[in-house]
């Protein structure tokens, strides 16, 4: 089994959970930073239809090759996810801000490592060689198995924002690096 096949839907649900944030608008700034995130976290904490749409649509073929129903599998994924905000601390002057933010979510790399482990175990165990077809809805059930079993664990991760000419908030582009370093640890 070539293992580009197996990281490509990992890869789907990492780009599909990225959090990318809108600009913002409203009372104080450490408010409307609050609500962006409280918005964004919510789409995935909630598993809405925009958040499972997008997944679906970011894992192609992938997903059906391995007999996986990618909403069915974002949503084990997601089990357990949360979000706390802690200290928003903005700098009107230079336009900056940070927000501290605690992920608790399972670990794409706890789960590849489990994956890696127990299909490669399951594999050894066989008598016979089953088709490649069988052996990707072998690699599917597994990756669905370990999905379910995984723990979730926090992650403390700080969003950065800016304000443009105009005085709108957004979050850095560091926002979908820090995501997806939160998701992966």
């Amino acid at each position: 089994m070539k293992k580009k096949l197996l990281l490509a839907p990992l890869m789907a649900v990492l780009v599909a959970c990225v959090v990318l944030f809108s600009g913002c608008g409203g009372p104080s700034v450490e408010e409307l930073i609050t609500n962006d995130l409280t918005s964004q976290f919510d789409e995935i904490k909630n598993g809405g239809d925009d958040f499972l749409s997008g997944l679906e649509e970011a894992s192609g073929d992938e997903f059906e090759q391995l007999g996986i129903d990618p909403k069915e599998y974002a949503k084990s994924y997601l089990e357990g996810f949360d979000y706390k905000i802690g200290d928003v601390t903005v700098d009107e002057d230079k336009g900056t801000a940070t927000a501290d933010v605690t992920i608790t979510c399972k670990s794409m790399n706890k789960i590849v490592e489990d994956f890696a482990t127990q299909y490669q175990e399951k594999i050894a165990a066989l008598d016979t060689m089953p088709s490649e077809d069988d052996l990707y809805k072998m690699a599917g059930q597994v990756m669905v198995d370990v999905t379910k079993a995984a723990k979730t664990k926090d992650t403390k991760v700080t969003f950065k924002y800016t304000a443009n000419d105009d005085g709108e908030w957004s979050a850095d582009d560091s926002a979908t690096t820090e995501m997806m370093n939160a998701m992966m640890n």
